[in-house]
């Protein structure tokens, strides 16, 4: 049972404090779990005078379900300053962004509440109460790899499925031959691991030039670096050997099939180059032109050709598409940082552009998307099930309203939302044509068009 108890600790991300010093209160906050429950507490607050005062709290944990939550009592420390405690400010950034923006603002102290019981109540079936106790070191999130983590995998979505894309859209205009699962596969392995170490060493240079603050995002959401998760020397080797694996694959696909050298080469040039101190293309405002370049053309049409399709301007149009909706993940992050980047001297689309300038941009790569890929169709009819991509609209009609409205707390995680909306964008059109491809292979006889 405690496994379970402790399971749903992790899951959760809000609770209720009650305390009681200078007068009664409740406060609802984001918690982590890292050797207790970690939070923040606002300097100043009724909730911070009443934990100074009586120590003694206690918590609410529910799941947006009457019926199943957790309760319990305990003593809070205020720890203090966020920059001065790194696993702790970590483990609650990682699991919540949102807090970033808490943190960011100076005004917060971070406090750690060491809970002395903890009931846990479901009465979703057979109803059930335990008391349950944990010692300090159970109480932790769910260890991520850190050198795993480093690579930051969650991007592997979007270059993985653009990959996939590439190959599905050379079988759908010839069906004369099976796609290459060896070359596939050895594809797939090959841009994760390049892919991995480019965020990598991005990630690197930006934590020795500064760029990336504890109180930040930082690496994208990694953290690995600024909450000293991995000493900076074994980070580098670890992250050339990755790159040097991820390059002796590619150099095996040229082998293999001559043809697609132009596209690992736009592929390679715009990742090498994308980080690098003082002249990097992130740093000179390149950097949306090194993700589009990357992501566009290197991936989905190198993919398209290493299974033998060819390029053409529906192709084209595609490979344009993509890259824009990916550049718009860059730009969230970017249009968010535009104080940091400053500070740090690091040039931007979105630095050059400001916040009015910003908007209009980001929602130019949202919905451009769109036409692109029915022009394609429209030069290209079989193409059609790639059409399955307009389901996304709700999404992109939801991530304009944030981005127009600067008081929308959730325009701080634009990039992470944009994240969600690409992927479901490739996702679907993804979807839609293997599943056209399945029913054209297997019942030839329908003549689909």
């Amino acid at each position: 049972m405690e496994n379970e108890v402790l399971g749903l600790l992790r899951k959760g991300r809000t609770m209720v404090l009650s305390t009681d010093g200078e007068a009664l209160w409740s406060a609802k906050v984001f918690y982590a779990l890292e050797g207790g429950l970690v939070f923040l507490v606002e300097k100043g607050s009724l909730t911070l005078k009443n934990i100074q005062k009586n120590p003694s709290v206690v918590f609410t944990i529910d799941f947006d379900t009457p019926d199943l939550f957790i309760q319990g009592t305990g003593k809070v420390t205020v720890l203090g300053e966020p920059r001065d405690f790194h696993k702790e400010r970590g483990a609650l950034l990682y699991k919540v962004p949102e807090d970033t923006l808490f943190v960011k603002s100076g005004h917060v102290l971070i406090a750690k509440l060491l809970p002395d019981n903890v009931r846990f109540s479901d009465f979703t079936a057979q109803p059930k109460k335990t008391d349950n106790e944990f010692k300090p070191e159970e109480l932790g999130e769910k260890k991520t790899l850190r050198y795993w983590r480093a690579l930051r995998p969650w991007s592997f979505q979007q270059s993985v499925t653009s990959l996939i894309f590439g190959a599905l859209l050379a079988f759908q205009v010839s069906f004369s031959y099976r796609i290459n699962i060896y070359l596939l596969f050895l594809s797939i392995a090959a841009l994760i691991l390049v892919h991995g170490a480019f965020n990598a060493y991005s990630d690197y240079f930006d934590f020795t030039l500064k760029t990336d603050k504890p109180e930040g995002m930082g690496s994208a959401g990694a953290r690995v670096l600024i909450d000293r998760l991995i000493p900076t020397d074994k980070f580098l080797y670890y992250t050339t050997g990755i790159f040097l694996t991820g390059l002796v694959l590619g150099i095996y696909l040229i082998v293999l099939r001559p043809a697609i050298i132009p596209y690992v080469v736009i592929g390679l040039v715009a990742g090498l180059i994308y980080g690098l101190p003082k002249f990097g293309w992130k740093r000179i405002a390149l950097g949306d032109l090194a993700v589009f370049l990357a992501f566009g053309p290197g991936i989905f049409l190198g993919s398209l050709v290493l299974q033998g399709g060819v390029v053409g301007v529906p192709q084209l149009l595609i490979s344009f598409s993509l890259g824009m909706i990916i550049v718009a993940i860059l730009h969230g992050n970017n249009w968010r940082d535009i104080k940091d980047d400053k500070e740090a001297g690091v040039k931007t689309v979105a630095l050059y552009l400001g916040d009015k300038g910003s908007l209009i941009y980001y929602v130019a790569l949202i919905w451009l998307s769109y036409p692109l890929f029915i022009i394609a169709v429209i030069l290209e009819p079989r193409l059609f099930p790639i059409l399955g991509a307009l389901l996304t609209i709700p999404w992109a009609i939801r991530l304009t309203r944030i981005a127009g409205n600067s008081r929308n707390m959730k325009r701080n995680l634009l990039d992470m939302l944009t994240a969600n909306f690409t992927s479901l964008h490739i996702y679907f059109s993804v979807v839609f044509l293997a599943v056209f491809l399945a029913i054209i292979y297997f019942f030839p006889s329908l003549h689909l068009p």
